[in-house]
């Protein structure tokens, strides 16, 4: 392990007392994403709570070198089997799986990731093989070394006792995900195109019914889950609360979630936001 600094502890100290003084049911809000990266300096970190990477960003902070458009989110989906990095113990960079050429040379890398100017990610595994709970991060200069590896060791134990008392104060609150189990498959299916950021004309479109039938379904998902806007929806059936919809984190385009105020189509944080 690489030796750590004095200021690196405060880093770590500095991460560990914003996310301690989280009491809703997300476990790491943007202020704490913030911390992160000062602790791990990047361009964008994320977090994700779903295991598959084809599911967007439920909290991120940083910004993106570059937008988000329909043709790389397209991309993003089509190549994702590209992606190297699988769930283990301990963060893992690209490099640990490719060399600078093998990557350059990936679809994924030429029509996704370089668009967004994502040339070194990292990502950081909670809890391998019992949740997708991770966190991502992404650089388009200088590669993650083993200092940033060493400070994530540090702090992942605490990580994990912090993401496991956000899900109690979750179920505490009545919000663990009753209302996801009486959504309707149609509904369902309905919500994830939302999520991959589709109109209601696209989503009749891409499911061959009417705008009004997508409408009425959504009218009834909002019911179900409690919530009033598209974004809430999208973020209590990914396992988030109504916090969101107050303004915690947003959940637009696909790859990821725009954060509040984000203009549309800019990208929302993390490297695979939509690229599983």
């Amino acid at each position: 392990m690489a030796r750590l600094s004095g200021s690196d502890y405060r880093g770590v100290l500095e991460v560990l007392a914003e996310a301690g003084a989280a009491e809703g049911p997300t476990p790491f809000s943007t202020p704490v994403l913030e911390a992160i990266r000062r602790l791990v300096p990047c361009d964008v970190v994320a977090y994700h709570e779903d295991g598959s990477l084809g599911k967007p960003a439920i909290v991120f902070a940083g910004e993106p070198r570059g937008p988000m458009t329909p043709e790389i989110r397209a991309a993003a989906r089509r190549y994702r089997h590209q992606d190297p990095i699988v769930p283990a113990y301990g963060a893992r960079t690209l490099s640990d799986f490719l060399t600078r050429r093998e990557y350059h040379r990936r679809e994924l890398y030429q029509l996704a990731d370089r668009p967004l100017g994502i040339e070194y990610m990292m990502r950081l595994w909670l809890e391998p093989g019992v949740s997708g709970a991770r966190l991502e991060f992404d650089r388009a200069t200088r590669e993650f070394g083993e200092r940033d590896r060493a400070v994530l060791d540090v702090l992942l134990p605490h990580l994990v006792q912090l993401r496991r008392r956000a899900q109690s104060r979750r179920r505490a609150s009545g919000l663990d995900g009753t209302g996801r189990s009486r959504l309707t498959p149609r509904e369902r299916e309905i919500l994830f195109q939302v999520a991959e950021g589709r109109t209601n004309a696209e989503v009749s479109w891409a499911l061959h019914i009417s705008p009004g039938t997508v409408r009425k379904h959504l009218e009834s998902a909002y019911a179900k889950l409690g919530v009033h806007t598209r974004t809430a929806a999208v973020a209590a059936l990914l396992g988030e609360s109504r916090d969101l919809e107050a303004g915690q984190a947003t959940l637009p385009a696909p790859r990821g979630y725009s954060s509040v105020g984000r203009a549309p189509g800019s990208h929302p944080g993390g490297r695979r936001f939509e690229s599983g």
